[in-house]
């Protein structure tokens, strides 16, 4: 949503843009068009940016290796990060943080009439930044959703963001082999800590079963933590773990007010926010969540 909210919003200022990403867009975006601005394939010194523009990213490692590759690009650049995790270490020249924002849509939004550049949001481009307004604060359920929010998204409707658009494919739609997977985590779920936490996992064979390829778990097991597991009565913490490879897995935490999961998520190196992070860990899916167990373990005691 950011990305291709700002991509459209420079374009509109006949500003020469472009969008630099590790993967294309994820099928289940298709529906926003202009998924020719994502570019993973791009050549960057041939391209040779003024300025280069970090979006939505917790810390430098989550630009993965797009960075990695242009790393001596990025050094000579002026560099700009826009993000509002809690656990960013502020590694631009520029940093424009803003822990308080449900997103970084809405602080796009912000920034746009600060700057005065709203009549440059065409319905194309707020449809685009309410998506992710939408999807990161769970359609304005998340804590860190204000009244702030709020106004973006409402300015964003008055800009001609089509707002039924995400709802209905980011949070409504399901399929029948995503379906068969919630199944799997729902006879793998387990409560624990006097039912304040509740956790499941995927394993390589759930995923042979229904088959499912590694590289299409996250998008099928999409919402299952926000729809399902942290709103198990009396769950206070919530935890699901799937492979990424045979070595590595990826844990998503979610957690009631008060409760930090970004804390326990940065002591395997991973990043979020307050109540929902998450981390990657190479080790057997058992090792990890006798790890989690400990850490949750100490936290709901």
């Amino acid at each position: 949503g950011s990305l291709c909210g700002l991509a459209l919003i420079l374009r509109h200022m006949w500003k020469q843009v472009a969008w630099i990403n590790d993967t294309h867009v994820p099928e289940s975006l298709n529906f926003l068009g202009n998924s020719d601005i994502i570019n993973p394939e791009l050549d960057v010194a041939d391209f040779n940016p003024d300025i280069i523009i970090s979006l939505d990213a917790g810390d430098i490692g989550r630009l993965w290796e797009s960075y990695v590759k242009w790393k001596h690009i990025f050094d000579e650049k002026p560099f700009i990060m826009i993000d509002h995790h809690i656990s960013n270490p502020l590694f631009g020249d520029i940093n424009i943080l803003d822990i308080g924002a449900g997103s970084v849509c809405e602080m796009l939004v912000d920034i746009s009439e600060r700057l005065g550049l709203t009549s440059h949001i065409t319905p194309e481009a707020a449809t685009c930044l309410y998506t992710g307004l939408q999807t990161d604060s769970n359609m304005y359920f998340n804590t860190n959703t204000t009244p702030k929010t709020l106004r973006a998204g409402a300015k964003l409707i008055e800009l001609g963001a089509n707002f039924r658009l995400p709802i209905i494919e980011c949070f409504k739609k399901k399929n029948y082999i995503q379906m068969k997977l919630w199944e799997r985590a729902l006879k793998n779920m387990k409560q624990d800590f006097n039912s304040q936490l509740t956790y499941t996992h995927i394993s390589e064979n759930d995923l042979q079963e229904v088959w499912i390829s590694l590289k299409d778990t996250s998008e099928y097991m999409k919402g299952f933590i926000n729809e399902v597991l942290i709103n198990i009565e009396w769950t206070k913490i919530a935890f699901l773990l799937y492979p990424l490879s045979s070595e590595e897995q990826k844990a998503s935490l979610r957690s009631q007010e008060t409760y930090d999961v970004n804390a326990i998520c940065q002591k395997f190196w991973g990043w979020g926010h307050l109540q929902a992070s998450g981390f990657q860990k190479i080790d057997s899916q058992e090792n990890t969540i006798q790890e989690l167990l400990q850490e949750i373990k100490k936290v709901l005691n």
